[in-house]
């Protein structure tokens, strides 16, 4: 992430800390994995839900890992056509960009927060073995969303600022 896009610290402490927890995730869904393989081959069956819960882990390692991709450049862009246009243009897509970020994060944010009340409140679990809670992890859905357009909206920002300064002429 460049200098000029440098996200508040507040923000860059959580998105790193759910990519770690990400990580951890992950070897867990490895070593939870692993066990059901040797179960299989030693005992004849598997582990009881095991494939359930690496199931509710494998969404969460994915969704927490999207701001941190964001914040670093990693997400496809395709820049091809609007590098044609001139700067004016450049400037009205980034404020398009900024604005449909704005609502679509908002909207994202609002349905999942209703979506996870309603579980909350009507107890709701998974249909398999275990009967699971499913408000875990659409806590980590709301917190991964939320933190992605945050981020997003932040580098877009600065790019329509980066735009605006260089047809001005003043600083970026």
């Amino acid at each position: 992430m460049s200098a000029e896009t440098a996200l508040p610290r507040p923000l860059t402490l959580l998105i790193r800390g759910m990519g770690l927890v990400a990580g951890v995730l992950l070897l867990v869904i490895i070593l939870l994995t692993v066990g059901d393989v040797v179960s299989r081959n030693l005992r004849d069956r598997s582990i009881v839900g095991v494939v359930d819960m690496s199931t509710m882990l494998l969404v969460a390692t994915a969704y927490l890992g999207l701001a941190s991709a964001e914040a670093d450049g990693r997400h496809v862009s395709v820049e091809l056509v609007e590098r044609r246009f001139g700067a004016r243009a450049r400037l009205v897509f980034s404020a398009l960009r900024s604005a449909v970020l704005v609502g679509l994060g908002a909207l994202m944010t609002w349905g999942l927060s209703e979506v996870l009340i309603s579980a909350v409140e009507r107890g709701e679990t998974t249909n398999d073995i275990l009967r699971l809670p499913t408000w875990p992890a659409k806590i980590v859905l709301l917190i991964s969303f939320a933190a992605f357009f945050v981020v997003a909206i932040w580098r877009e920002l600065h790019t329509f600022s980066a735009e605006r300064a260089a047809q001005t002429g003043g600083p970026r």
